[in-house]
């Protein structure tokens, strides 16, 4: 890896697996340090407090409440060192699409093994995106005719009816006007379908989307 002063970050709400991962990656010998986190506070504040350090954040898909796809527009910003590596035990070809429309540096699964996070680093370092083996095979094969694209702004919004928001809380907490916020869950549930909210909640969890 070029940068060996570079920061390393798991993110990730199951403690055990976090302090694991990071154990392995700290015999790597390629970042000056590595930190496990599970709160997004201080996610959030060591990235402002870090602006110009190279961070490579380790972020799980599946958090307590919520994926891990809706940090991504929130921290971004923050660091523009920041390279986001997505790991993930799914085999959903849904989520595995969903994924990738937010375009991280990395996508790894956690079933991989010790060489598939060299393999990682290697080529994020020289600036192309990696996913993993068992991340591409689904890609291949999974069917594009049955596809249902959600934009990263649906699935933001999604995630906020799920945790029970108004249409007026979701339109504060994304900063949209509450009109907008109704014309995306109409075209939400014209995409897949459905005749009510409740209807496309239970499409999206079944989608493993929320």
């Amino acid at each position: 890896m070029e940068k060996p002063n570079a920061t390393a970050i798991v993110f990730d709400d199951h403690l055990l697996f976090a302090d694991s991962f990071a154990a392995l990656i700290e015999r790597l010998n390629l970042f000056s340090d590595v930190h496990t986190l599970n709160d997004k506070r201080e996610l959030t504040q060591f990235l402002i407090k870090h602006p110009k350090t190279p961070v490579y954040l380790f972020l799980d898909y599946y958090l307590k409440n919520e994926n891990g796809l809706m940090l991504i527009n929130e921290i971004k910003r923050l660091n523009r060192q920041l390279r986001i590596i997505i790991m993930s035990s799914t085999l959903s070809p849904a989520v595995v699409t969903n994924i990738l429309d937010y375009k991280p540096h990395g996508f790894i699964s956690k079933s991989s093994g010790f060489d598939t996070i060299l393999q990682c680093l290697e080529t994020i370092t020289h600036r192309h995106q990696y996913i993993c083996p068992i991340i591409s095979k689904i890609v291949d094969h999974r069917d594009n005719t049955k596809k249902i694209s959600f934009t990263s702004r649906e699935l933001e919004i999604l995630q906020h009816f799920a945790k029970g928001l108004s249409i007026a809380h979701t339109a504060e907490k994304t900063y949209l006007s509450k009109h907008t916020i109704v014309a995306h869950r109409r075209n939400m549930m014209a995409k897949v379908n459905v005749n009510s909210i409740t209807e496309l909640l239970s499409y999206a969890r079944e989608q493993e989307l929320i």
